[in-house]
């Protein structure tokens, strides 16, 4: 097995430095790409999620949390009240935030091996303002489509928690935080600078992964690899509209995203590719929790099933809400930073999913005292 790997990755390298070697220009163009992209969009959409995954952590703020998160962390996902947060911001805060909050909790005592393996099963998803600006507005022209989509992500990730937990139901209770200085919380200000200073060398990493595979991406098209590939897919009998974004969409999100709405491949679709997020984001995340111990191929199925159960809700979405005015937008001009991703919108949701669970504490107070005053 260790040769198969090692033969593997030097034909690979040697396959991709022979690209370079061909297609010099064209490779430096889609490394300018994959830097726009995460100077315009990545870095001020994903960085104050990935500060604050970490901050709450070392803060103590998930603590102070877990009263109010126990009843849906436990009952729901069998975890402890304290990664309520992080599950928050996984769910609205882009792709890496959550694998970045997982690692946090798990360095600080706050959950298990098992608990950080099961919560990567449902914590990686796009922020709304991706999915809904950029996706949506931008690549779809419709800002409904783009709500369709987020809330088939969203939903696909609870059907995704819910039935990890089920499972989970012969476990042990869902551990607390468990003691030492492992566990202890920092002064704010500490916390401050040691999650900015986490934030920013994940924040490097990921965007080396996003410029290697828009080169990547660009060397396949010159070659000819993808052309290739389409025609494979294709004798599968898989549409010409998907066929030709596959490779793309399977890669890296952004731009399969971009190629799929061009070739006019559906919602349904494009719910997927976001759900499955490519293996650029599946690299960033392996990258970041190197001290997790948890199957990759496990870890690619789930991001398989999230994908296929976001284009099932977001067809079921589109049943039930239709799309009347032209969905489909093709442009010339490359996304700017007129739609580039903003916090403020996962920063608002995150906000009113923390209303809501509160609703539900305060609902289930008042039941017990009803219940109480009934009985005497």
């Amino acid at each position: 097995m260790k040769k198969g790997r090692l033969v593997f990755a030097a034909v690979a390298a040697a396959l991709a430095a022979a690209g370079i070697l061909c297609f010099p220009g064209q490779c430096a163009q889609g490394a300018k790409r994959g830097l726009s992209f995460c100077g315009n969009i990545l870095i001020p959409s994903i960085f104050p999620f990935l500060v604050l995954s970490v901050f709450v952590v070392k803060s103590g703020v998930s603590k102070a949390l877990s009263r109010l998160l126990d009843p849906v962390t436990k009952r729901l996902f069998r975890l402890p009240g304290s990664a309520g947060a992080t599950v928050l911001i996984g769910l609205t805060g882009g792709y890496p935030s959550g694998a970045r909050g997982i690692k946090a909790l798990l360095d600080s005592g706050e959950i298990t091996q098992k608990q950080a393996r099961r919560m990567l099963c449902f914590t990686v998803g796009a922020g709304p303002a991706f999915v809904i600006s950029v996706t949506g507005s931008g690549l779809l022209g419709s800002v409904q489509t783009g709500i369709i989509l987020f809330i088939s992500q969203l939903s696909a990730a609870l059907v995704l928690g819910i039935l990890v937990g089920l499972f989970a139901r012969g476990e042990e209770a869902p551990a607390e935080a468990r003691g030492g200085a492992s566990s202890a919380s920092m002064p704010v200000s500490s916390a401050l600078v040691e999650a900015a200073s986490d934030g920013a060398s994940s924040m490097i990493s990921m965007c080396s992964f996003v410029i290697l595979f828009s080169a990547l991406l660009v060397i396949l098209d010159q070659s000819g690899i993808s052309s290739f590939l389409k025609e494979v897919f294709s004798s599968f009998g898989l549409p010409d509209r998907i066929a030709s974004s596959l490779v793309p969409v399977l890669l890296e999100v952004t731009t399969g995203s971009t190629a799929a709405a061009s070739a006019g491949a559906g919602a349904p679709f494009l719910s997927f590719a976001l759900g499955w997020a490519g293996l650029c984001v599946d690299f960033q995340i392996f990258s970041m929790l190197r001290s997790v111990s948890f199957s990759k191929a496990v870890f690619l199925l789930f991001r398989l099933f999230h994908g296929l159960l976001s284009a099932l809700f977001t067809v079921i979405g589109l049943h039930f809400f239709p799309i009347t005015e032209t969905v489909f937008f093709s442009t010339g001009q490359s996304l700017s930073g007129g739609l580039a991703l903003r916090a403020d919108g996962g920063l608002l949701l995150l906000l009113l999913c923390v209303v809501f669970l509160l609703s539900l504490q305060v609902k289930n107070v008042t039941m017990k005292k009803k219940k109480k005053s009934l009985e005497r």
